[in-house]
């Protein structure tokens, strides 16, 4: 019988693999209206709009398929997550939408099809904190989810390297609609055959005794996960490292989401000024730094904050966050016109964003939460967080098109800075109590 290390390294393998795997049919959608756009006219305000109803569906799916993931488990509603968005994405693929029923119905008819994805994607995440939170202690939380969240960043760059290799091939956008859900379906199989929602229901080969007791210990832990709704929430309300959490994650969110659903299109139209005879698959793979540069950071930011402590996890995400201000505010005023230097930044704002939002969306959430409640938890606090992402795609679409790439560029490094500022003010108030969360 596999050792419990072996199991638990063979876990981890599967849950990166399987939330990376969800990025093929998110990370595709931004390049694919990249290429829309340019053959059909889209603007970034109605592109925006899309993306926006999309994000604000995936909001609420958090909330909603959180809690559906404590009652179900964590390896049911992440599996959901991944059969939705295989059936979304190759709905979006199945026609050339724009010549079959016109440019303009086209779009929100695919438009439909890119929030179903996204709404059924929502239970993912909280799929996955369910099933770390049976696996793992506490104080091993933050090194292991900053594991876990390289998930982010490995399927945001194999998505946009693979969509950038299909584009160069010559494959037109609905392709990047086929290959995609056809590659996460295969993940999906693997995933159903391997994966293990708690260590006991790995212990198959247990004696008699063993097993009687794997089955009080899983009976336990349901009995945990079915803590009344109303109960959780007056537990978490109580806590002010779950209103911190919770608004950071707006805030943050707000920021990722501004990279993610427009970086495609601010490096196109960096590389369109500078004649690039390849801008249109060279945006979408140099679109990668943005996660290449993030792992770094979810690993070394999440292994920190283990080694000194949840209650410095705040002044872990307050030195990075600077940083952060510093890149947006390079790529708002320093007008670069090269398309690798602009790509270059993107990827130190990567770097120094991804490690403070991968502690919110995972150790943190898991101070906050302990076993109990984790999905659920996890989905009010991504929900929240999916709310600023919404408001991202909509005000940053429309302000690039009215104003230009430098006013976008100013409305994230404002929203930035009150990140900074609220880390900076939990970090004070953390610091002489050492440890933000009772132990439970």
């Amino acid at each position: 019988m596999a050792t419990r290390t072996g199991r638990e390294r063979t876990l981890l393998v599967l849950l990166v693999a399987a939330y990376a795997s969800l990025y093929l049919c998110r990370a595709n959608i931004e390049p694919a209206w990249t290429m829309l756009a340019v053959a059909y006219g889209y603007d970034n305000e109605q592109t925006g709009a899309i993306f926006a109803t999309a994000l604000a569906a995936y909001a609420v799916g958090k909330v909603l398929l959180g809690a559906a993931g404590d009652v179900v488990g964590g390896k049911t509603i992440l599996v959901v997550a991944m059969a939705t968005a295989v059936v979304a994405s190759l709905l979006v693929g199945a026609l050339d939408w724009p010549r079959v029923v016109g440019t303009r119905t086209a779009l929100w008819v695919m438009g439909a099809f890119v929030v179903l994805n996204r709404f059924g994607q929502s239970g993912g995440w909280g799929g996955v904190v369910h099933v770390v939170a049976r696996w793992f202690p506490p104080e091993r939380s933050g090194a292991v989810m900053g594991i876990v969240s390289t998930s982010y960043d490995v399927g945001n760059v194999a998505a946009l390297l693979l969509c950038a290799a299909l584009v160069r091939s010559g494959a037109g956008w609905r392709m990047l609609f086929v290959v995609n859900p056809l590659l996460l379906a295969g993940v999906m199989a693997i995933v159903i055959v391997a994966l293990k929602g708690s260590p006991h229901d790995a212990s198959s080969r247990a004696t008699t005794d063993a097993k009687a007791q794997a089955k009080l210990t899983k009976q336990a832990e349901a009995d945990a996960d079915k803590e009344p709704l109303r109960s959780l929430l007056a537990r978490l309300v109580k806590e002010r490292g779950f209103w911190m959490a919770v608004v950071l994650s707006f805030l943050l969110t707000f920021v990722r989401a501004g990279f993610m659903t427009w970086t495609p299109r601010y490096l196109y139209d960096v590389a369109t000024a500078a004649g690039s005879t390849t801008a249109l698959s060279g945006s979408i793979a140099k679109s990668a730094f943005f996660g290449v540069f993030g792992m770094t950071g979810s690993l070394v930011i999440g292994r920190l904050s283990d080694r000194w402590g949840p209650g410095r996890r705040a002044g872990i995400m307050t030195a990075s966050l600077a940083a952060l201000l510093l890149a947006v505010l390079a790529l708002a005023h320093a007008h670069v016109a090269d398309p690798l230097g602009a790509a270059a930044i993107i990827g130190l704002a990567g770097l120094f964003l991804l490690g403070p939002y991968s502690l919110l969306a995972g150790a943190i959430t898991l101070d906050v939460a302990g076993k109990r409640g984790a999905a659920t938890t996890a989905g009010i606090v991504d929900g929240v967080g999916y709310v600023g992402a919404s408001l991202a795609a909509f005000v940053l679409g429309s302000v690039s098109k009215r104003h230009g790439w430098s006013a976008a560029f100013d409305i994230i490094a404002g929203v930035t800075l009150l990140a900074l500022l609220l880390a900076g003010a939990w970090w004070r108030t953390t610091r002489p109590a050492g440890n933000e969360v009772p132990t439970r």
